[in-house]
């Protein structure tokens, strides 16, 4: 009878559980093969995506007047970026000065400017790079009395046109010397104008920022010299006191014999104030299309400074000294290239941080194989207690043991049950017991009727 109550728990341990076991890894395997396909699908997807052939990214950049030192840069490096990169086109465009390529850039009319780092910018101009210094020159006929700033004020002057920054800035240099505004021959006109002017003798002095090698400025030496003109520079000396007020402003110097050499103009290394000319751009600029960029400026210099001199110039803004105008993260992105990463700058005590999880991991897994092991041999003793008592009812000759048995079977069922709620049995360990049980019980119950149909007969004798 033993053998009846063993027979029917192995068929439901090998008819309802397999059934269940094999359905379940067949879901598995179905789950399995479908996330494989998913993987698979979001590689190559991804892959297409990186690999496909897409348009370059062209920038509008606001650079200066046509045929300006930051018009004729940008053409250049417009230039050198359609040669070497295949993601990014430049398209430029002149503008009058900085304020309006600031104005444009704010619109969105542009994505690219190149201003005067005075400039009053928003908080969304990021900035890429310097390009190059603009010098104040303060530039006077030999034969004038004029040799110092403050002389300005017995002569005849000619500055920038109204509006523009270089005119703003020839106050701030007034303002500093105490030129009076109301008391000496000034004219606010056009460079050209301007140095015609000079030249013809109509004006004593003539004053404007630009670089050394603009065009405009060479020309105007040039004739000077093919008419047997002599010029001269005044030197502006407290460029750093200026530079107390305006921050923005640092000290030049243009050195001698910048324009010729052969009769030295100027004469001797002229201090002065100066201005860097930047390149700004908006936060909403895509960051590669910039880093892009930045790494042309950077990695073809060479090539842009045999193109246009002013390109040796250029420099990545000194953030030591601290920025008015914030890196744009495309600009960063490049000049922290060489910089170590986070991992490298912190390898030794992510190293010891990685060992230590390591041990915590391995101290978890191994309490936690300890304690599955005292779950299995909990389990085990329960089920070495029901073959016991199946033992037991197997020799049993009496009810009376039969029934003391199956009370001892309900006492380790009930053992097991709270011992299943305690976390000291594991699921797995109550399914394996639960099924024995069943056939333990089996086991009584045939003896018990075994026995019964046994007395049965002897009663009626």
């Amino acid at each position: 009878m033993a053998v009846k109550g063993t027979g029917r728990a192995t068929v439901a341990a090998e008819g309802v559980v397999p059934n269940a076991a094999s359905y379940t890894v067949r879901v598995r395997r179905l789950s399995f093969f479908l996330a494989l396909v998913a993987v698979v699908l979001a590689v190559a997807g991804t892959w297409f995506w990186i690999e496909r052939e897409r348009e370059p990214v062209t920038l509008a950049v606001a650079t200066g007047p046509l045929g300006s030192d930051t018009y004729n840069l940008m053409r250049e490096v417009a230039d050198v970026v359609a040669r070497h990169s295949e993601t990014v086109r430049l398209d430029i465009r002149a503008s009058r000065d900085s304020s309006e390529n600031i104005a444009r850039l704010n619109t969105h009319d542009v994505d690219l400017a190149v201003i005067r780092s005075d400039t009053p910018v928003v908080s969304d101009v990021r900035v890429i790079a310097r390009l190059f210094p603009d010098l104040f020159q303060i530039i006077v006929r030999g034969d004038t009395a004029i040799r110092a700033v403050t002389d300005l004020a017995s002569g005849s002057v000619s500055i920038p046109q109204f509006g523009t920054d270089a005119f703003r800035s020839f106050w701030v240099l007034g303002d500093h010397y105490d030129l009076p505004i109301d008391r000496f021959d000034w004219r606010a006109e056009p460079f050209e104008k301007g140095a015609q002017r000079l030249l013809a003798g109509d004006v004593d002095a003539l004053f404007t920022i630009r670089s050394l090698r603009d065009f405009d400025l060479i020309r105007l030496f040039e004739d000077a010299q093919l008419k047997s003109i002599s010029l001269r520079y005044v030197p502006v000396g407290q460029a750093e006191a200026i530079a107390l007020k305006r921050p923005f402003l640092t000290a030049g110097v243009i050195p001698q014999g910048a324009f010729t050499g052969a009769t030295p103009v100027p004469s001797r290394d002229t201090p002065t104030a100066a201005v860097d000319r930047i390149l700004v751009t908006r936060t909403g600029v895509d960051a590669e299309a910039i880093r892009e960029v930045t790494r042309i400026l950077f990695e073809y210099r060479l090539d842009l400074t045999i193109r246009f001199a002013l390109a040796s110039a250029i420099a990545a803004p000194d953030t030591d000294a601290g920025l008015s105008v914030p890196l744009h993260e495309g600009a960063q992105s490049f000049y922290n290239r060489d910089q170590p990463g986070f991992l490298q700058e912190n390898a030794e005590p992510l190293a010891l941080l990685v060992t230590v999880l390591t041990l915590i991991v391995s101290a978890l897994l191994a309490l936690r194989s300890r304690f599955v092991a005292n779950q299995k041999n909990r389990a085990d003793t329960y089920n070495y207690q029901l073959l016991e008592i199946q033992k037991h009812a197997e020799d049993a000759a009496d009810p009376v043991e039969l029934r003391r048995l199956k009370q001892e079977l309900n006492a380790v069922l009930e053992t097991v049950v709270v011992a299943l709620d305690t976390d000291a049995v594991t699921d797995e360990g109550f399914q394996s017991f639960s099924l024995l049980w069943d056939a333990v019980r089996e086991t009584i119950n045939d003896r018990m009727v075994e026995l019964s149909r046994t007395r049965r007969p002897a009663t009626r004798h």
